[in-house]
């Protein structure tokens, strides 16, 4: 089943503060921008992207100006020839936006289909209404409905039957969060398979392991190399070794390490 992908906002809860946080909403004005250390919030996270997309990645997307931000900040505008402060001021986000980019453009990755064929090969299929393991009105591959039982409250759509097709597409919509976990956390180049790969990883085991995991530690700091072996070693539920769960894991490194779906 998916899973909630609060650690990001937990994270920024934990460093706001009132100020702060009225800083970094600030309405994006080219003349009125002004974000520097210790501001948090949405225009932190679109500094965030426009640096990452000038080839500038500044750490993970978690609306946190920090020390890497600055950091970031500082390569930009070194490369821009503007002042170096590692503040975002007006001139410095002229330069961010230039070119007719906008700052609200999604540029984060997404799963491709095959990647969402991949899941659900792990994640069984279900036509009709069931409810799940714990309780909860489910359908398709693992779509949480409502939570409780199934009380006929459902949409119309799901009463009766659905295809593999639909029931793919819910998938991928569930798989976002997933999604968003690995664009936020990830800080270096990832092809799509590769993508692929850690979404699966993460829409099976959460966004919370998946960020204080030592594969990511790894991935990070540019061992690329090692992420099979160390998605190799989430095998374990419950205190057991599942044969389910050691399949869908050298299935991930084998499509991480070589785009075999």
């Amino acid at each position: 089943m998916p899973f909630d992908a609060s650690g990001a906002l937990a994270a920024e809860a934990r460093h706001s503060t009132k100020a702060t946080a009225e800083r970094g909403e600030t309405e994006m004005s080219e003349t009125t921008i002004m974000l520097r250390r210790g501001d948090v919030g949405e225009g932190v996270r679109r500094v965030e992207r426009l640096l990452r997309r000038h080839g500038f990645a500044p750490g993970p997307r978690d609306g946190l100006f920090d020390e890497r931000t600055e950091e970031a900040v500082c390569a930009f505008q070194t490369a821009r020839d503007l002042e170096v402060d590692g503040v975002v001021g007006p001139t410095t986000w002229r330069a961010l936006t230039m070119g007719g980019e906008s700052e609200d453009h999604d540029d984060s990755a997404h799963i491709s289909k095959p990647g969402a064929r991949f899941i659900a090969r792990f994640e069984g299929f279900r036509a009709e209404l069931y409810n799940d393991a714990a309780g909860h009105c489910t359908i398709g591959y693992g779509h949480l409905v409502h939570r409780g039982a199934i009380d006929g409250s459902e949409p119309a759509e799901f009463k009766g039957s659905i295809t593999r097709q639909r029931a793919l597409e819910l998938l991928q919509e569930d798989a976002r969060a997933a999604e968003s976990a690995v664009n936020d956390n990830v800080t270096v180049s990832l092809s799509q398979h590769q993508f692929d790969a850690l979404v699966s990883f993460v829409f099976n085991v959460g966004s919370g392991n998946f960020s204080s995991s030592t594969l990511l530690r790894k991935l990070n700091s540019g061992l690329h190399q090692s992420v099979p072996s160390e998605l190799s070693k989430w095998v374990n539920a419950g205190g057991r070794r599942l044969e389910g769960l050691v399949t869908r894991r050298r299935a991930e490194g084998i499509l991480f390490a070589t785009g075999t779906y």
